[in-house]
């Protein structure tokens, strides 16, 4: 196909044989084009889902995945010239049509040498960190030791992994359960009667500056905020900078109405 698009030579004057034995010009393989990050993102997603057992269809209208045919996983690559080069930050929306119709928002972040390091590394955080509690609300196992009742409503906690940042070397190391029992009797007073509700942490001590936020339902809450600050300054450390983050989903118990 490639001799369909070449220039045609002049053979004007010039015998069959002649023009049978000129040299022919060797064909220069042109360049692919470069994977779009998005779509290689959402395929990496879905393959590490469904060697997982989970059930994973393409979004027919745009660039999203069905997981188990409920809940609905959107991403976006989120560039920006003054990141550093080695990082991939990514938005994720975890949509169900029922229990959070507007989309769990989560901003997360990772890193590597190549863009397949960069999103092994994005999408680890989210599995790991978000969508295991996530997709654990959509049963109703519970660990009673850490079950809530609230005014007669028992409520089943689902804690995600505790992530850590930073250097940690030498300090006393935060447990499963430790931002979830620094927060729970404050946000018990917070949970509304929707069958889900769901807290996104994250703080991070930097020498004495402390940043982080503390979302309820989407929304800043204030007084976890400052619960969680005061829990990391509290924290003697040597390190430039030491961060965590949590995500923990409370489903309203079956048996409650």
């Amino acid at each position: 196909m490639f001799n369909l698009f070449k220039k045609k030579k002049n053979t004007d004057n010039v015998t069959p044989q002649e023009n049978i034995s000129e040299p022919k010009q060797k064909t220069q393989p042109q360049a692919q084009p470069a994977p779009d990050p998005n779509i290689f993102l959402l395929e990496v997603l879905k393959d590490s889902l469904e060697t997982n057992g989970y059930k994973v269809e393409r979004h027919i209208d745009y660039q999203a995945i069905i997981v188990n045919s409920e809940i609905e996983i959107a991403t976006a690559i989120i560039e920006n010239p003054e990141y550093h080069p080695l990082l991939m930050h990514l938005m994720v929306f975890t949509i169900h049509p029922v229990y959070f119709p507007q989309g769990i928002e989560e901003s997360i972040v990772g890193m590597g040498n190549t863009i397949e390091e960069k999103v092994q590394s994005v999408l680890n955080n989210y599995l790991t960190t978000t969508f295991e509690p996530i997709i654990d609300s959509l049963t109703n196992s519970h660990n009673p030791e850490i079950d809530l009742e609230i005014n007669g409503i028992i409520w089943h906690p689902k804690l995600g992994n505790t992530a850590l940042q930073g250097n940690w070397e030498g300090i006393d190391l935060p447990e499963h359960d430790t931002l979830f029992n620094l927060l729970k009797d404050k946000v018990s007073e917070k949970l509304t009667n929707n069958k889900m509700n769901w807290l996104k942490i994250y703080i991070s001590k930097s020498n004495t500056r402390i940043e982080g936020e503390c979302l309820l339902n989407n929304e800043f809450w204030e007084e976890g905020m400052q619960i969680l600050a005061g829990y990391i300054q509290s924290i003697e450390t040597q390190s430039e900078f030491i961060g965590l983050k949590q995500f923990i989903v409370f489903r309203k118990c079956d048996a409650s109405k």
